[in-house]
């Protein structure tokens, strides 16, 4: 597996507002002078002062190796993605000796938060958040970082403040996957001669920097393209029963008029191709189905012809985020984000690429 090291300014341009800093807060009156110019001055540099405080970088408190105890929240096991991604997490902790406790937020943001400070009152001295909502986990960062206990978001990000809010971000680019999704549905109606591109789009749980980053990445080849005509956008929460019928009513109220369905990740991508092949559409022929995730099932979909292409999104990652961890204790200074790589999987290169799956 392959991992990419990105600074600050890869940061900002590649994951667009992933990791969004949080503005500083203003203070309210100001100095007790009548004078109002002394007045605007001394508000003016307290408010300077504060926005400063806000995003002064946080005083991490790293354990010793022989006493780390890692708490991971996992956002939920809805999937076979989130399952694989848990069970990495426990397989590098126990190859390497580690303490560790996995919880499950079960999709909920107050579980979830409930669930960190839990992890916090058992001793947990390093977390590791694969958050149900960016916005939402804040209150959970911020009990974090009033102990000084270093948070490292996993898979999905926060809108926090990377190295105030939290450590670091191990993440696939999913700006990048959508920007892939998009330039290869482009090219295959391209290619077929179609002059608009309809697209029903099923996405994810909304909330999670994922699927605002697999959307954005996807709307910016659309944008620049010019011909893409979104007749749908719709959530299945990354669940394959959902996006099946999801698909079908789309089917129904468009009369089959759609070019691509793509979806956020594979269950609903293999959820939808169930859906045109009972309303008797040809995929490949008809309609194009693109995932993202690169599960075994999907590449056998695709080279049975009923899946179009997915972009690799591997959960198997955990042996980075330990390598960062140790990083961390040993005193070094952490990126503040670090991409995994990932590869758009077609009929054209399953085979090579059959090994990257889960």
């Amino acid at each position: 597996m392959k991992l990419r090291k990105a600074a600050a300014l890869l940061l900002s341009l590649t994951i667009t507002c992933s990791l969004a800093a949080c503005g500083g807060a203003s203070m309210e009156g100001g100095s007790t002078t009548t004078d109002s110019s002394s007045t605007e001055t001394t508000t003016d540099a307290a408010e300077s002062k504060d926005t400063a405080a806000s995003t002064e970088a946080t005083e991490w408190k790293w354990p010793s190796k022989d006493e780390l105890y890692v708490g991971y929240s996992q956002a939920d096991l809805a999937s076979t993605w989130r399952t694989v991604e848990s069970e990495d997490m426990q397989r590098a902790a126990d190859e390497r000796g580690y303490k560790i406790t996995i919880v499950n937020a079960e999709g909920d943001s107050e579980q979830q938060l409930s669930d960190v400070e839990s992890l916090l009152a058992q001793g947990c001295n390093v977390i590791v958040i694969t958050a149900v909502d960016g916005d939402a986990i804040q209150p959970a960062l911020d009990k974090c970082k009033e102990k000084g206990v270093p948070v490292i978001m996993k898979a999905r990000g926060s809108n926090g403040t990377p190295g105030v809010d939290y450590v670091t971000f191990y993440s696939s680019d999913f700006v990048a996957e959508g920007r892939y999704a998009g330039e290869w549905a482009y090219k295959a109606c391209t290619d077929k001669g179609l002059d608009t591109i309809k697209v029903a789009e099923i996405q994810g749980i909304l909330g999670g920097t994922d699927v605002r980053d697999r959307s954005d990445g996807f709307h910016a080849v659309a944008e620049e393209k010019g011909n893409f005509d979104f007749v749908v956008q719709q959530t299945a929460n990354f669940s394959r029963t959902e996006a099946q019928e999801v698909a079908a009513n789309v089917l129904q109220s468009t009369g089959g008029d759609i070019d691509v369905f793509y979806c956020h990740n594979d269950e609903m991508a293999l959820g939808v191709s169930l859906a045109c092949q009972s309303a008797g559409l040809k995929i490949n022929e008809d309609v194009y189905i693109i995932g993202v995730d690169g599960m075994y099932e999907t590449f056998d979909a695709i080279k049975a012809g009923t899946i179009s292409a997915t972009i690799t999104c591997t959960p198997k990652f955990a042996d980075e985020v330990f390598d960062g961890i140790e990083a961390g204790m040993a005193g070094e200074k952490l990126d503040t984000f670090y991409a995994i790589e990932d590869v758009p999987v077609d009929a054209t290169n399953v085979d090579e690429n059959y090994d990257l799956g889960f």
